[in-house]
């Protein structure tokens, strides 16, 4: 408990004695006070980095799967507010609400701004080796030493204080008490914290901008040689909340990435969602598209045109259902797909039992591309006998329902069993409709039929 009021006869004793030290690409003047990270595998390239920065039009998406490191501000879908934000081997990592928590996507992400770069980024990997505490202001100044232009550094590691902002600009009276707990009181517990930090000009020509995760459990120790594994271990720790960081704080190992840019461009590949036609995907699907005509509840067309959408992974999806369909005789036909948020929100006002319909408020599944509602027809395109007929707004709909034939039950059967072998989620209320196992991941849209 109090082993360091022993060590300082030997820190003096160090200090007095100590020479020159290892730094990030070769030997540099040595802080006193300060350890310095040993390379471990060193680029002499520099990376190419993206930038997404608000222009005025709705948050940009982007599929997520080739970034290697990314940060900034955005949200999972369109109406939430943007929230801090971190990618890292292609899985966005968001704050929940209210800071309760994260989330994660790998598909997509609603940005509002970001700095990222992408899985074949140029790269340096250092080690900080197990020893006394190191502000990360004194690493990061050793790291940028001898080094122009922007810098992005990412890590992981045990730290034996995590300080934020606010923490940091404390009366002095109580960081020196902080201080002297820590260093002649107890030995401080480790604490896992993954940060990156981002230099935007040279040495001595601005600051570093810093961000943080505490991880669920400290990170393994020991050196790494690719980001990979750097990122690697962040995940295995398990990411619990993004906070905000002072340069104050104090690392006791580290496995750093470094990235020493060439260039920042604008993002040019942030993309809608690859919304495709179901049809287009499996021409052997057929489509009987209610809504674009007058069958159905409303005995009005409120769709522009008689299309069906999904995201491509789920119109993939459900061409695989449509395949095992087949061979036991029978094949797809789809009543509705993508749904513009508009003309969902037109349905609600027209619905007349509003329990079998999303608040627009939250949306609708079926305007994010990724749920949709079906039946079974023979392979001459024949439907099937089946419990109700589409948007019956009755309990005969629900899925619990057995009061139906034995043949309608049986096909019911058929239907769900296809559908969920493939990930799809039946919905209780209604045997005809299916979600996607990940419908959260895609964003609210209204792009209009047609």
């Amino acid at each position: 408990m109090y082993r360091r009021k022993f060590l300082i006869p030997t820190i003096i004793l160090g200090l007095a004695a100590a020479g020159g030290g290892f730094a990030f690409w070769g030997t540099q003047p040595v802080h006193l006070d300060y350890r310095v990270p040993e390379a471990v595998a060193v680029s002499l390239d520099r990376a190419a980095a993206f930038v997404v920065e608000p222009d005025g039009l709705a948050p940009k998406q982007q599929d997520i799967r080739e970034i290697e490191l990314a940060f900034g501000r955005g949200a999972l879908h369109y109406p939430e507010a943007p929230t801090e934000m971190l990618i890292l081997g292609g899985r966005a990592y968001l704050q929940e609400p209210g800071g309760a928590g994260i989330r994660t996507a790998d598909v997509l992400v609603n940005t509002e701004h970001a700095l990222g770069l992408g899985r074949d980024a140029a790269a340096s990997v250092l080690h900080l080796p197990d020893g006394s505490p190191v502000t990360l202001a004194a690493l990061l100044a050793d790291i940028g030493t001898g080094l122009d232009g922007p810098l992005v550094v990412s890590g992981v590691g045990r730290f034996s204080a995590v300080l934020t902002e606010p923490e940091a600009r404390a009366p002095a009276k109580n960081r020196f008490s902080a201080w002297w707990t820590e260093w002649f009181e107890e030995t401080p517990a480790s604490t896992g914290l993954a940060f990156t930090a981002f230099r935007e000009a040279g040495p001595g020509a601005g600051s570093w901008r810093l961000r943080g995760i505490l991880t669920g459990s400290v990170p393994d120790t020991g050196p790494v040689g690719t980001p990979e594994e750097v990122f690697s271990r962040i995940k295995a720790a398990g990411l619990e909340s993004l906070t905000p960081l002072s340069a104050h704080s104090t690392a006791v190992e580290l496995n750093l990435v470094v990235y020493h840019l060439a260039e920042i461009v604008p993002a040019a590949d942030f993309i809608e969602p690859p919304l495709v036609e179901i049809d287009v995907v499996d021409p052997s699907i057929m489509l009987d598209i209610r809504y674009a005509g007058t069958d159905n509840f409303a005995g009005r067309a409120v769709y522009a045109a008689p299309r069906a959408y999904l995201v491509l992974p789920e119109a993939e999806r459900l061409a695989r259902v449509n395949i095992r369909l087949r061979e036991q005789g029978f094949k797809l036909k789809v009543f509705d797909g993508y749904r513009p948020f508009s003309d969902h929100a037109r349905l609600w006002e027209l619905a007349p039992d509003k329990s079998f319909w999303a608040d627009p408020e939250n949306g609708s599944r079926h305007s994010r591309g990724a749920a949709v509602d079906c039946t079974l027809v023979t392979l001459d395109g024949q439907e099937v006998e089946m419990p109700t007929g589409f948007d019956d707004f009755t309990h005969r709909a629900h899925r619990s329902y057995q009061g139906a034939s034995e043949a309608a039950l049986r096909h019911r059967a058929v239907l769900e069993a296809a559908m969920v072998a493939e990930g799809f989620v039946p919905l209780e209320k209604e045997w005809w409709h299916f979600d996607s196992p990940v419908w959260w991941e895609y964003p609210l849209l209204d792009i209009p039929l047609g």
